[in-house]
């Protein structure tokens, strides 16, 4: 199993490097690299309530001309996530292995830290 989870973050490498589906949040030792990408954004910060929802706390940092990043380590368990571009403008993930309500009648993406959670690393696109 731990062969199949080590081609899938090959293979997703190998996608947002070619252009296809990008990874949004990938996980490794309970550290997780969360991307945005976006040519037009002039900021984007990662807000989820991991944060407490404070959408200026993490900035994420601009790798090249259009992808943002930011990592971090989180404890085990089931966090909610989005992106705020341009200091007000709040993205759901739009590839995210799930969703959940965010009570305003949006969603949240998910991202699920921990091998207790489903006996294996789980990796969330965006």
């Amino acid at each position: 199993m731990k062969k199949a989870v080590v081609l899938f973050v090959i293979v997703s490498l190998w996608s947002c490097a070619g252009g296809l589906i990008v990874p949004n949040a990938v996980m490794h030792n309970n550290t997780c690299t969360f991307t945005y990408e976006s040519s037009s954004a002039v900021s984007v910060n990662l807000t989820g309530d991991f944060n407490n929802w404070d959408p200026a706390s993490l900035p994420m940092q601009k790798l090249d001309r259009k992808t943002w990043v930011m990592r971090m380590h989180l404890a085990e368990g089931i966090y909610h996530y989005q992106f705020i571009v341009n200091h007000d403008t709040r993205v759901v993930p739009p590839h995210a292995d799930a969703y959940a309500s965010d009570g305003f009648g949006g969603k949240d993406g998910i991202v699920l830290v921990g091998r207790g959670l489903h006996g294996e690393e789980k990796h969330v696109t965006e």
